[in-house]
């Protein structure tokens, strides 16, 4: 009876498992592909996972070259968001603290992140001897520092 409870625990373990990962897109909910069809029309030749730790899916696609990462819930809500934008979209207010701050760096790469419905700039910027990744609110205050 031991060996028949194991048995049944280690298929439900590795069954489990075989969903975590990346999936195809008939395995993801309707819901969730509807938030990405109705909030990124564009989007074309998405790449789909399931995160079986965090309970969501991901959805990862380029819109006009730019990187879009999506992490959504099984009921079609968006947990957290990453997508590559251009540093002249960055709040005046960051260019500013960039200039005074850090002169002489140059930025490497902006991301726009959503996370709980908060939106967040976070800049990797290149110095002589360092990089920095700064985060950022959308009204410029720094809120994040990382060597």
């Amino acid at each position: 009876m031991k060996k028949a409870t194991a048995l049944v625990a280690l298929s439900l373990f590795v069954g489990a498992g075989a969903i975590a990962g990346n999936i195809k897109e008939a395995s993801v909910p309707a819901v969730v592909k509807a938030y990405v069809v109705k909030n990124y029309p564009q989007a074309t030749d998405v790449d789909w996972d399931y995160e079986e730790k965090g309970n969501f899916y991901s959805a990862e696609f380029k819109i006009n070259g730019a990187e879009h990462d999506l992490d959504i819930s099984p009921e079609g809500k968006l947990i957290h968001s990453e997508v590559d934008i251009d540093s002249s979209l960055l709040p005046k207010q960051v260019h500013a603290y960039l200039a005074e701050q850090y002169p002489g760096f140059k930025i490497k790469e902006v991301e726009k992140q959503t996370r709980r419905g908060t939106a967040y700039y976070v800049v990797k910027i290149k110095g002589q001897n360092s990089d920095q990744k700064l985060t950022f609110t959308e009204n410029g205050t720094l809120v994040n520092k990382k060597l």
